[in-house]
């Protein structure tokens, strides 16, 4: 069996990762386009320490960078963030690396930022997310509409974690 691990991306390991990034079309229709320049400087964004209410980790299958997980809007205070999560292309879809690197994320949300609320954001058209959040124990809150698109509905999934969940 392979080694899944989530861990920091080195800023060379970020470029492989996006290199071969694609898109779900499900989430964002629009064709990724790679520039170094580009993911370096959002490498140095997301990893100098710009940004203290976030944390990104790279989702590693025997040591290939397959994934990123994201903690955004972590508040500490309030024990509270939201969660990320992109696979790199259909190669690494439908294999459960997806529900693992959210299970290893959600545990490291816990003993690293102290979380035990965590909200998980999709479209009604995302199947596969719906389905892994409501494996994961996720459970719907509530449905809004997308600002950014009149016909999109966005379903806001919410985990309080227990003893049980870390």
């Amino acid at each position: 069996m392979q080694e899944l691990i989530l861990r920091a991306f080195t800023e060379e390991e970020y470029h492989r990762f996006f290199r071969h990034y694609c898109p779900d079309p499900a989430m964002d229709p629009t064709p990724f386009k790679y520039s170094h320049e580009q993911i370096s400087r959002a490498y140095h964004y997301h990893f100098d320490g710009f940004r203290s209410d976030y944390a990104e980790y790279g989702i590693f299958l025997d040591d290939i960078p397959v994934g990123s997980f994201q903690l955004k809007r972590i508040q500490a205070d309030k024990k509270t963030c939201e969660f990320g999560i992109i696979l790199q292309n259909d190669a690494y879809k439908n294999k459960g690396i997806g529900t693992r690197a959210i299970q290893i994320g959600l545990e490291l949300a816990h003993k690293q930022f102290g979380i035990i609320n965590i909200i998980g954001e999709t479209t009604e058209h995302n199947h596969r997310m719906i389905h892994i959040l409501k494996k994961t124990g996720f459970s719907l809150k509530e449905c809004k509409k997308d600002p950014l698109a009149d016909n999109k509905t966005i379903l806001v999934y919410r985990l309080r974690m227990t003893e049980e969940t870390t």
